[in-house]
């Protein structure tokens, strides 16, 4: 399967679950991994987008490295989806607004977890290697974008 073919996959997996689970590493050296809402963006095909609080842990991570990890999966574990890319934090309005409005309804319960004020950004992946992991049909394919 090629590359643009698992990242088809991975959108249509995205559909489904839009929650996946984001690795950062912290500075000490230390993954972290935090479940997020994520979108991707159809003018922008190869990134992923998610938002959260200018006073985060997550951005203090980002700062110090913007190498990430996502890996997504459908709640059967038929298809999972492995991405490593480059974070970027963003404080532009316009893609904010955009943002928000892919991930709709999914943030109500960001809302709940996160009740802290600040200043909301947007994290922005750029995906440099994707793998789908089929375990079922004992299948794996990688590619890089």
């Amino acid at each position: 399967m090629k590359a643009h073919e698992i990242l088809d996959s991975f959108h249509s997996l995205l559909e489904d679950v839009r929650r996946g689970l984001f690795i950062t590493i912290d500075s000490e050296g230390y993954p972290q991994a935090r479940w997020m809402v994520a979108a991707s963006l159809n003018e922008q095909p190869d990134y992923i987008y998610s938002v959260s609080f200018d006073s985060s842990n997550k951005i203090r991570d980002l700062a110090t490295n913007n190498k990430v990890a996502w890996s997504f999966q459908l709640p059967s574990l038929n298809e999972i989806v492995y991405i490593q890319g480059e974070a970027s934090v963003l404080d532009n309005p316009q893609l904010k607004a955009e943002v928000i409005e892919a991930l709709g309804p999914n943030l109500a319960h960001f809302w709940r977890v996160r009740p802290e004020h600040g200043q909301l950004v947007v994290i922005e992946t750029a995906i440099e290697k994707i793998r789908l992991q089929q375990p079922l049909a004992n299948a794996n394919s990688a590619g890089k974008l």
